[in-house]
């Protein structure tokens, strides 16, 4: 379940940094639209809340808090990292842990 959380995480904050201008030009090369930024922001909460069910589920609620936090620092400071050099692969990552997460918690 650790690598569902942070798989989760990972992608629910690369939705939100993509629902923003200047990331999203930097991935696509132009503007981004009402229409595309709705969809990315409710992706991005659904994932952070998923990583929490994720986390609560696997070690309770008090303990499983503590741990989401930890994931949410951990995917948030290699996004910022690798979002900083490589935009395109930061969100490739992103798109690659929505997928890979299911496929974690099934395992």
């Amino acid at each position: 379940m650790v690598l569902t959380a942070f798989c989760l995480a990972y992608a629910g904050f690369a939705a939100l940094s993509l629902a923003m201008d200047r990331h999203y030009e930097d991935v696509f090369r132009r503007a981004l639209t009402a229409a595309h930024r709705r969809p990315l922001r409710a992706f991005g909460w659904a994932g952070l809340a998923a990583s929490f069910w994720a986390c609560a589920t696997a070690y309770g609620w008090s303990y499983g808090l503590v741990e989401w936090i930890g994931m949410l620092a951990i995917a948030g400071l290699v996004l910022i990292w690798v979002l900083t050099y490589r935009p395109a692969v930061a969100m490739g990552l992103g798109a690659g842990c929505a997928v890979a997460a299911p496929v974690f918690a099934w395992v």
